[in-house]
């Protein structure tokens, strides 16, 4: 009895997880040189422990995280879909070049299928739809809509809780909203204190409803969706709900819908309050 106790119990423990994919897509051009990029490596490296706790503690779930920088170009610098376990450490990015989103949209096309980072030989029991985090601070300088275009008919992407991030007053808010569905869901950071705050909201409350919506099956790949995919939309507005929330319990955040009527039906919002020892502008 007891050996078939032991049996069962590892073979439990060794039962797949279904993958909760995340994904950074970061502004690396020269106008986030100094402080921006600073802050952006400093919230990343701070966020990565909390996912790996976040993990862990799932009994039938794994996050899994990819980065892609883009400035001249774009690059992933994680190879794959990566295992919180395998970032010993964060190299902190570089800020230089020009701002091209339309190649880092089809780049994120390119992998967002089953012959790239969602390929189901790395996740036996599948994937949940994936968490989309894009930072920017300024305007594109390359075709971004024939790219975002291309990337709107992939079904990963239709599944996906898209969240932006604005990162001063000079970024491009309409391109970013273009790439979202929900405006609730684009933020604008105006310091630094914000900026590491906000990223790691984000992250940790977006993977924790992701892991409860929709999954894409495998014959996905690139193909736009026939029916509007019920589970996402519900995440992007818990999601939404989470954010009203920490403005209200956040007072020293001092969060504040900027979107008047005529722009948009939906107001985004709006961090503009720093940590204390962190309350200085970007230059």
């Amino acid at each position: 009895m007891s050996d078939n106790l032991s049996s069962f119990l590892g073979s439990a423990e060794g039962i797949p997880k279904r993958v909760m994919p995340i994904f950074f897509l970061i502004d690396t051009s020269g106008s986030m040189e100094g402080k921006k990029i600073g802050a952006v490596n400093a919230a990343i490296e701070e966020l990565i422990p909390d996912l790996r706790h976040m993990s862990e503690s799932q009994a039938d779930s794994e996050i899994k995280l990819a980065v892609m920088k883009f400035s001249t170009g774009c690059e992933w610098v994680t190879p794959s879909l990566m295992s919180l376990d395998s970032f010993d450490d964060w190299e902190p990015l570089e800020a230089n070049g020009l701002t091209d989103l339309g190649a880092a949209f089809l780049e994120l096309n390119d992998k967002l299928s089953k012959n790239g980072f969602m390929d189901r030989g790395a996740a036996s029991s599948g994937f949940y739809a994936p968490v989309i985090i894009l930072l920017s601070d300024g305007e594109p300088t390359d075709d971004y809509m024939s790219a975002l275009k291309k990337l709107q008919a992939n079904k990963w992407y239709q599944a996906a809780l898209k969240i932006a991030i604005a990162i001063g007053e000079d970024a491009n808010r309409e391109v970013l909203k273009r790439a979202i569905r929900n405006v609730e869901l684009l933020f604008t950071v105006n310091d630094i204190g914000s900026l590491r705050k906000i990223i790691r909201f984000i992250a940790v409350t977006s993977s924790q409803i992701a892991s409860t919506s929709a999954s894409v099956s495998d014959d996905s790949g690139e193909q736009p969706a026939d029916v509007k995919d019920v589970r996402s939309t519900s995440a992007e507005q818990q999601m939404a709900e989470a954010a009203k929330m920490m403005q209200e319990e956040e007072k020293e955040a001092m969060f504040i819908g900027t979107e008047s009527p005529s722009e948009s039906a939906e107001p985004a919002v709006t961090a503009s309050a720093a940590d204390d020892d962190d309350d200085d502008d970007w230059e």
